[in-house]
């Protein structure tokens, strides 16, 4: 059995970003010995990349009328597809743009395996910011106080602590929220790598582009990107992100939308804040 599977999460409107995806990946990490499975929709990657599972998370499932299913949702039927008990995850935009450190990435999963504990080790100096030294040899603790403790960047995942974090109704975003929230009460501890690696010039475990599209737009770095390696883009159709654009009013109306979708999570997040203050209290008068 592989020590860890690769899950790319992605959905089909972002199918023009799996050709030059996979051929960064090529490039730049020829020897992955992980299988990579790509969570789509109902799409099929059909690009040249042979080591390539598409799992086509909605395909055959009841999902009503025009619903379609949330970002939650998706992750979690993907992760229940999985083969091995650690995950690394990516997405779709997150493009290559060096050669991976694969043994970097074997050791840190030799470590999951070897401390089942684990929940999560963030490998980007983009992810969690380090605090302290942790009881594990090359690993930080970071602070659970972060807003963004539950961080979408490239990472080893426990599969069953990220499936615990999850929630239906809940997107990307919304899970970064509320899902560092759950993890901070749950007394979930994550990890990151060493802060002192990064600080020799130009390494990253994992190099890539850390958003490269947002809010559906293209990140400008990508195009350079993309011409230095020979890939054709019609950057016209999605356009380039611009910082000082507002988004459209039909836009922020979907938005609110999802936020009141959302109030099972708040709930539970009373409820969670609640115990574990009361378990704080009593620790503290011990």
């Amino acid at each position: 059995m592989k020590s860890y599977s690769i899950l790319v999460n992605t959905c089909d409107s972002f199918e023009d970003c799996w050709e030059p995806f996979f051929r960064l990946w090529s490039l730049y990490w020829p020897d992955c010995p992980a299988r990579v499975y790509l969570n789509t929709e109902y799409k099929t990657y059909s690009g040249p990349e042979k080591n390539v599972v598409s799992l086509r998370s909605c395909a055959g499932r009841i999902i009503p009328g025009r619903r379609r299913a949330t970002w939650s949702e998706c992750l979690k039927w993907a992760l229940e597809a999985m083969e091995t008990d650690t995950v690394l995850y990516m997405q779709e935009d997150y493009f290559l743009t060096a050669p991976v450190d694969g043994g970097a990435v074997e050791r840190y999963a030799a470590q999951m395996r070897a401390h089942p504990e684990i929940p999560c080790i963030q490998l980007t100096p983009e992810g969690i910011p380090a605090r302290e030294p942790s009881r594990y040899e090359g690993l930080f603790t970071s602070d659970p106080d972060y807003p963004w403790y539950a961080c979408c960047q490239g990472s080893l995942w426990r599969r069953e602590a990220l499936l615990s974090l999850l929630r239906k109704e809940e997107s990307a975003w919304k899970f970064e929220c509320f899902g560092s929230r759950r993890a901070k009460y749950s007394r979930m501890e994550f990890l990151t790598v060493d802060p002192s690696l990064f600080s020799r010039e130009g390494y990253q475990i994992i190099p890539y582009i850390f958003t490269g599209i947002i809010h559906g737009k293209w990140y400008g770095p990508v195009a350079e990107l993309f011409e230095r390696h020979g890939i054709s883009m019609d950057f016209s159709r999605r356009g380039f992100f611009d910082p000082e654009e507002k988004p459209p009013f039909s836009a922020r109306i979907r938005n609110a939308a999802r936020n009141w979708k959302t109030w099972r999570s708040r709930l539970e997040l009373r409820s969670m804040k609640r115990r574990f203050l009361r378990e704080e209290n009593a620790c503290g008068g011990n």
